[in-house]
């Protein structure tokens, strides 16, 4: 038999054809990570807030544009 060698999801290529979905819900760090500059100018110190895992991970081909036709374009333009 052959044996598979699993795919790195940092490579290029990989971003490049599937959306990686973690799980996690980055509500509160976000607005932890808008508040840095506040957090800068005053000298406060704020723990990083956790990200819990809220889904399970996906990973999902991303979706190809339709191709159309030569001929649909030009109607839609109004050329023929």
């Amino acid at each position: 038999m052959t044996e598979h060698s699993m795919a790195d999801l940092n490579d290029e290529l990989v971003k490049a054809s599937v959306k990686i979905d973690d799980g996690r819900d980055y509500t509160n760090w976000l607005v932890w990570d808008m508040r840095k500059n506040y957090r800068r100018s005053t000298g406060m110190r704020e723990p990083e807030p956790a990200r819990p895992q809220v889904a399970p991970v996906r990973v999902e081909p991303k979706k190809k544009a339709r191709q159309r036709g030569h001929r649909v374009i030009q109607q839609a333009i109004g050329a023929v």
